[in-house]
């Protein structure tokens, strides 16, 4: 090659690279920092009998170095209360604080789940029936807001009040109970965050008639729990106009900013895939994936959210580990095998939280545009024990509480072949 030419060969080179490192500095200089995904919690039974005080340290420990943020805790007035309005079960109360104080301990944010009737509430019905009187549930609380106050970050006023499984009453029904336990949570912790009931599925329908109801203004936080109608789709399938997908969650958007709650966030405070083997002529909604598919699953779900959702500022995964009932479908969508072994999904989202941007911090509480009702008075009594001290598992469940590990009882909807077996409420008691 010539001189001439090797010499142009090299100033071409050298300019190349010089426009090239100008560029890249210009870029890097106006790029906007990574996308920040949503924070993410699991959910947590901490409150059921069959965890000791060990097991639960022992999984908080897992969940701390997966790097979760949040826990979900399930809080059960029917246990809370079960005497009546004026007193509280020593025992459970107990239970509840040393369960929150674990996780607190490892630096956990909590979400509490307040629901679950007492029969003194509702005439004698079981825990999915309506209390009579919601200034009973706004006196509860009341109470619970004060007495976890800077312990408890969230609550969640019931669990999937969409199905008669969890709340026998309408979509006008809830609503109250909504706005009483609105009033009553923020009596007891302004600063607590009070999140809407989230109904399974993105349920664009039952929401529509609890805002027609008179919902805006008593939550701070919209709620949903996206599970597939197809169990085994992928998070990334398109939203089909049903509920049944988690791309349905853009519907539910558009119907907060219809009613001017654009500016409040959506949680997934339930979500996750089972992993489990199909058998021949399974039913849709009992469809499981292989444990490596549910930890790819977990992964695509929150990278999917993180691009195309960014009002879903938190995931909560369902559950923490696989439980024992003897049901594919429902025992299987742990992070953790029962014996708190890791699965794959444990694993990846480990990998998963170690290398994401922190989360954005959760939203201040401001004040509503529509006036919730005003609290009731908490009972005067401090929670005298009205039960023994301890919580022992219980060896049955009262006759009208499904036992832990059933799965909800067989559902059909109109025009829709989908259910969902997950979990019941266990009312625990004091022996």
């Amino acid at each position: 090659m010539p001189r001439y030419v090797r010499v142009l060969s090299f100033v071409l080179v050298v300019t190349a690279l010089f426009s090239a490192g100008l560029a890249e500095a210009a870029q890097s200089a106006t790029t906007q920092p990574a996308s920040t995904p949503p924070a993410f919690g699991v959910q947590f039974h901490a409150t059921w009998a069959d965890y000791t005080d060990a097991e639960r340290a022992a999984l908080l420990d897992k969940l701390q170095a997966a790097g979760v943020q949040w826990v979900r805790i399930d809080l059960g007035w029917a246990s809370l209360q079960e005497q009546g309005s004026a007193s509280y079960s020593q025992w459970y109360v107990d239970l509840a604080d040393r369960a929150v104080d674990q996780a607190r301990a490892r630096g956990l944010k909590v979400l509490a789940t307040l629901w679950a009737t007492p029969s003194w509430a509702n005439g004698g019905g079981a825990t999915n029936v309506p209390p009579q009187n919601v200034a009973d549930y706004s006196r509860v609380a009341t109470w619970a807001g004060a007495h976890f106050r800077g312990r408890i970050n969230a609550w969640e006023v019931w669990n999937e009040p969409n199905l008669n499984d969890f709340f026998a009453g309408s979509a006008a029904e809830y609503t109250e109970l909504l706005r009483a336990g609105y009033a009553g949570l923020k009596a007891g912790d302004p600063n607590a965050l009070v999140v809407l009931g989230g109904p399974s599925t993105n349920d664009t329908a039952w929401l529509k008639s609890v805002y027609d109801a008179g919902a805006k203004g008593a939550f701070d936080v919209m709620a949903t729990h996206p599970y597939m109608g197809m169990a085994d789709a992928p998070p990334e399938t398109p939203d089909d106009g049903t509920k049944y997908t988690l791309a349905h969650v853009a519907a539910v958007y558009e119907l907060m900013k219809a009613n001017g709650d654009g500016s409040k966030p959506i949680w997934f405070t339930e979500f996750g895939w089972s992993s489990h083997a199909n058998w021949s002529d399974v039913e849709n909604w009992n469809r499981g994936v292989t444990a490596e598919q549910q930890a790819d699953y977990l992964v695509r779900a929150i990278e999917y959210v993180n691009a195309n959702f960014p009002y879903v500022t938190n995931m909560f995964w369902y559950n923490e580990r696989n439980l024992a009932s003897g049901n594919a479908q429902l025992d299987n969508y742990g992070l953790l095998n029962r014996d708190l072994s890791p699965k794959p999904a444990y694993t990846a989202l480990h990998a998963y939280l170690s290398s994401a941007p922190a989360p954005a911090p959760a939203p201040s509480t401001t004040s509503p545009s529509a006036p919730a009702p005003t609290a009731p008075a908490p009972p005067t009594t401090t929670a005298p024990p009205t039960t023994t001290t301890t919580a022992p598992p219980p060896t049955t469940a009262p006759a009208q509480v499904p036992p832990k590990g059933r799965s909800k009882p067989q559902r059909r909807e109109a025009a829709q072949s989908a259910r969902w077996p997950r979990p019941t409420y266990r009312l625990l008691r004091a022996e």
